[in-house]
C-alpha cells in the first residue's frame, strides 16, 4: 500500500473515530476502528505484519464481550 493510500484510509478513519484532544488518535484507536468496520479486510491487512497483535487482542475482546453477554 503507498504511503498516500494509508494517508488518505487514515484521515477517513479519523472522521469515524471518537473526538480526542486536539484531534490525535492512538494506533490502537485506529486500528480498532477499521476492526470494527470490516473485521475480514483488518485480518487481511494485518497478515504478516505487527498489526496481527492487534486481531489477537481484539478477538480475545470480542469473545470475552460475548462469553459476558451470553452468562447475564
Amino acid at each position: 500500500m503507498s504511503i498516500q493510500r494509508l494517508w488518505i484510509r487514515v484521515v477517513r478513519l479519523e472522521r469515524l473515530a471518537p473526538q480526542r484532544e486536539k484531534g490525535h488518535h492512538s494506533l490502537e484507536e485506529i486500528c480498532r476502528s477499521m476492526w470494527r468496520q470490516n473485521k475480514k479486510h483488518f485480518i487481511e491487512l494485518a497478515k504478516n505484519n505487527s498489526y496481527q497483535l492487534f486481531v489477537y487482542q481484539f478477538e480475545r475482546e470480542d469473545a470475552e464481550a460475548a462469553f459476558g453477554r451470553r452468562h447475564r
